[in-house]
């Protein structure tokens, strides 16, 4: 398999180098870059936008974790395992939810503000699949603007830390199963070398492979695509998450409605404004996301066309509870305290990943990652609301911690590829999206995941032994590899288990309960 994509020559290109290379400027890259910086690394941060375009920045809800005295991580751990349809790794489960809260305790010190009540205590919110009310939200509907905040003023004032902006990784550099180091696009134009000691891809999920989708534009899955081809292993490829509440209309983008809204109260409501979730699930509108997600389909129609509403106007001060999201709706002329909002399903988190261990160390040496790119055991077939955010605190650390404690870097090393350039365009990218919609959404079955392979695999003989010429063209090569991995996986699957939903095998099988890897196999 082709392992580069572009034209170059180690030897003749500008080096860095770096203790730690960390690509990604979400919550996982943040805290993982702070605390290497903190135990005496060298601290290299790169993001191939800005610091301020993350899924994290972005994300409305908030990050679970047990601070109610009502609550245990013994009831957290069963609402995850519960969520993740039978193929969570426990020991990953109780490891997270357990120094979870001591992590939130950290971020609280390194300067994040969370919402409280009036008696000072912690405001805590319920959100699907969840026992508890055990969610930390700030301002409401802007978690993750705040804990991008927080880390930012951090990690941008820390002297071991240098912030590399419009930095692309293009591949990593591997040498007899060791990382030792990244090909990066620097503005979109110059070629250079970082050699490191260890990398951490913290490059965030691939919601772009899909037209509707509550995910930036950087969300293309480039770190799954970028750690294939070095030779890492990836697994639980098929699970991906579609958020079930995504505001809904004509030229508006896919903005997400918080599920915090329907732990609040607010009602999913069909065309003729009857409330359908309880004939699907005993918790009605706070079912498991995938249940919810799949209900909604339904009720649209075959056609997909029927409207389905999220009615907020029988929660209390809704408007001051979710601000942004209210703002929103506002724009587009819905006032959510009086009006029901239009929505949708659209691809919201991909539960597979690079295969890490409790480290977020991957099986070549020195090549870490943590937060969505990864694959920690944690989420199983499908994520438990606001348990995202804590991953990424708790992985982020957890892989600083073994970097630091890492030996120097291997010497030399010298690596080069030639091959023909070829360029692709917007609409490759587009018909890629739709490819993956139609055959990848939310219900699957053999014709559509068919259709879907032979279609991605004509599209990766067109791209084979080419190289890119641009960013756009890097994006929609890893695009290509990580949509084909979605659906070699999910072809393979052959049974209904969490995000993963087939018409032609609806039910839950044990046989399946266990993990699909997939892996290029070693970088020579």
């Amino acid at each position: 398999m082709q392992k580069y994509m572009m034209n170059f020559d180690s030897r003749k290109l500008p080096q860095l180098s770096s203790d730690c290379l960390i690509v990604g400027g979400g919550v996982a890259g943040l805290i993982a870059a702070w605390y290497a910086a903190e135990r005496g690394c060298r601290v290299m941060l790169a993001v191939k936008d800005t610091l301020q375009d993350s899924n994290t920045n972005k994300a409305q809800g908030g990050i679970a974790a047990v601070f109610a005295e009502d609550d245990d991580t013994a009831l957290h751990a069963a609402d995850t395992l519960t969520a993740g349809a039978g193929i969570c790794d426990e020991s990953i489960v109780h490891l997270v939810v357990e120094e979870g809260r001591q992590q939130v305790k950290e971020l609280m010190e390194l300067g994040a503000v969370f919402d409280h009540r009036p008696d000072g205590r912690l405001a805590l919110g319920r959100e699907g699949c969840h026992s508890r009310a055990r969610i930390l939200h700030a301002q409401g509907d802007a978690t993750g603007a705040e804990v991008v905040r927080s880390l930012l003023a951090r990690v941008e004032a820390h002297r071991n830390i240098t912030i590399c902006e419009h930095s692309y990784v293009v591949d990593l550099l591997v040498t007899d199963g060791c990382c030792q180091g990244a090909l990066l696009l620097h503005n979109g134009k110059e070629l250079g070398i970082v050699r490191s000691t260890a990398v951490v891809l913290a490059t965030g999920g691939c919601g772009r492979l899909y037209r509707h989708t509550t995910n930036p534009e950087g969300a293309t899955g480039s770190g799954c695509g970028i750690a294939y081809r070095a030779g890492a292993e990836l697994t639980d490829m098929e699970f991906i998450q579609f958020h079930p509440t995504a505001l809904a209309l004509p030229g508006c983008p896919n903005f997400l409605i918080s599920e915090a809204v329907r732990g609040a109260g607010a009602l999913l409501r069909n065309a003729r404004g009857q409330r359908f979730m309880p004939d699907y699930h005993a918790l009605a509108e706070l079912a498991p996301r995938d249940v919810v997600a799949r209900a909604i389909f339904h009720e649209m129609g075959p056609e997909k066309n029927v409207p389905v509403h999220l009615d907020a106007a029988g929660v209390a001060a809704v408007a001051d509870k979710f601000p942004m999201i209210a703002a929103t709706c506002r724009t587009y002329g819905i006032d959510i305290a009086r009006e029901a909002i239009p929505i949708a399903p659209a691809a919201h988190y991909m539960m597979g990943g690079i295969r890490v261990d409790d480290h977020g160390r991957t099986n070549i040496s020195g090549l870490f990652a943590c937060g969505e790119t990864s694959c920690t055991g944690l989420h199983g077939a499908n994520r438990l609301a606001s348990n995202s955010l804590l991953e990424g605190l708790v992985f982020g650390r957890r892989a600083a911690e073994a970097i630091a404690g890492q030996g120097p870097a291997l010497e030399g090393g010298h690596w080069h590829y030639a091959g023909r350039e070829k360029s692709f365009t917007v609409k490759d990218i587009e018909e890629l999206q739709n490819v993956m919609t139609r055959g990848l959404g939310i219900v699957r079955d053999a014709g559509g995941l068919k259709a879907a392979q032979t279609a991605l695999a004509a599209m990766q003989v067109a791209a084979e032994g080419t190289v890119a010429t641009c960013i756009l063209d890097l994006e929609y090569r890893n695009m290509l590899q990580t949509a084909s991995l979605i659906v070699e996986a999910a072809e393979q699957r052959e049974e209904s288990r969490g995000a993963h939903y087939r018409l032609d095998y609806p039910q839950r099988l044990n046989q399946w309960r266990h993990h699909i890897i997939e892996s290029a196999g070693a970088v020579i």
